[in-house]
């Protein structure tokens, strides 16, 4: 039986972290990588403005990215390829909700708030670590294992959930 597509992807994000983000904008191009959470279609996560790529997404609302697996051949290949908006999540009860996520996922991540740990009160005032949503605009899934003729561009409709 083949699970579709969106299922592996739902699946996938769910057992990974690190989005390797890819911007370009005023500062120049740019890559770093973010820890996130799934919120819906949206991949969030928390960053300084300052940073350069902080510069960038205020900039141009855009950017790119990979969720991958480090492996050692062509045929271990696996990960989701994506792109899309960037915007800043301004709302607070959409922070709290984010950053309640965020906090679950990642308790260490406190430190960012130093130290706080309701996501009432960072959802009110983030502080440097503000939030942002990235809205896939195009989003493909390459497993080489399972599909090696390529990728398998993913239905945005229900892609992440």
């Amino acid at each position: 039986m083949t699970i579709p597509v969106t299922e592996r992807v739902a699946a996938y994000l769910a057992d990974h972290t690190t989005l390797n983000l890819a911007t370009d904008g005023p500062a120049g191009l740019w890559a770093a990588a973010v820890l996130y959470v799934v919120d819906g279609p949206d991949l969030c996560f928390t960053s300084v403005a300052a940073t350069r790529h902080g510069q960038n997404l205020q900039a141009t609302g855009r950017a790119a990215g990979t969720i991958n697996d480090d492996v050692a051949t062509w045929e271990a290949m696996k990960g989701v390829q994506l792109e899309g908006e960037v915007v800043a999540i301004d709302d607070v009860a959409a922070r709290t909700r984010i950053a309640a996520a965020y906090l679950a996922r990642y308790p260490f991540a406190a430190a960012l708030w130093h130290g706080e740990r309701d996501p009432a009160v960072i959802g009110a005032e983030p502080g440097s670590h503000g939030f942002f949503a990235l809205r896939p605009t195009r989003m493909y899934f390459m497993d080489n294992q399972h599909h090696p003729e390529g990728r398998q561009e993913v239905p945005l409709d229900r892609a992440v959930r």
